[in-house]
């Protein structure tokens, strides 16, 4: 791949600095629910945070409305910028193959982050647009992977630092107590929604210093005022923020049984 002065000057920045998120969400107000106070306490701590949003968000409302919600998310959660792909609320699943992940390949090598972040593939809620992202974010991100890797290779091993794949989900726990209680519906989009086993998490953010920020941020998303509401009862996912750790650079990462659950990314 040819590499413009704009990306080597990021690679710089890259090996520097190792502080910089990309968040990847199909839709407005995705990247409140999945990551809004991993966000904000990461862009207190110094990170830039960049995030993609595949669509405008029209199947739940006026595009122009949703896009304007989501910047002002972004404005309460301190996002560095907003990229829209523009592709249409609903059709991800039935994109051509190759599609996505080749826009997204080239925004992580424009961008140059360090971490980046989407749904684990079960789509958090079953959204057939969700999970189609996830599984595009995954090989764009391999991809990236594989190319920053070759850039590094004639560092020393020791100097090597690769980015990072996280899947943004929801505990099996979490998810049963708020349907044992009526807060979530036992099925979303045909399926069971069940979260993940809480045994495949990997970390657990805790954002309570940042609920103010999130629920500011989750506000903004008007057109979406009754999942907001559901998502602020579940106190919980007002205090933590959970992820599975996929990728570090191209290799494949698993919670084993002796592992511990990381408190940062």
């Amino acid at each position: 791949m040819f590499i413009t002065l704009h990306q080597l000057s990021m690679l710089w920045y890259y090996y520097q600095t190792m502080k910089r998120i990309l968040v990847i969400a199909a839709h407005p107000d995705d990247e409140s629910f999945m990551a809004g106070g991993t966000i904000a306490k990461y862009e207190d701590d110094g990170w830039i945070v960049d995030v993609i949003c595949a669509t405008r968000g029209e199947e739940g409302g006026d595009a122009d409305v949703r896009q304007k919600e989501l910047e002002k998310a972004g404005t309460a959660l301190g996002v560095h910028a907003i990229t829209f792909l523009g592709y249409r609320d609903g059709t991800l699943s039935g994109r051509t193959p190759g599609d996505i992940e080749e826009a997204l390949y080239k925004k992580m090598a424009e961008i140059v982050p360090d971490v980046v972040i989407t749904s684990d593939t079960s789509g958090i809620s079953n959204h057939p647009d969700h999970v189609k992202l996830s599984y595009a974010a995954t090989y764009a991100f391999q991809k990236y992977a594989k190319w920053i890797e070759e850039q590094l290779a004639p560092q020393e091993e020791a100097e090597q630092v690769f980015p990072k794949l996280y899947y943004a989900c929801l505990p099996e726990t979490v998810v049963s107590h708020a349907v044992k209680n009526k807060i979530l519906p036992a099925v979303s989009f045909g399926k069971p929604w069940r979260g993940v086993e809480d045994k495949k998490i990997t970390t657990v953010i805790d954002i309570s210093d940042y609920r103010e920020i999130k629920e500011r941020a989750l506000r903004q998303h008007l057109t979406q005022a009754a999942n907001v509401g559901r998502h602020i009862k579940m106190k919980d996912l007002m205090k933590h923020e959970y992820f599975i750790f996929r990728m570090y650079g191209t290799t494949e990462v698993f919670m084993g049984k002796n592992d511990h659950v990381a408190d940062s990314l």
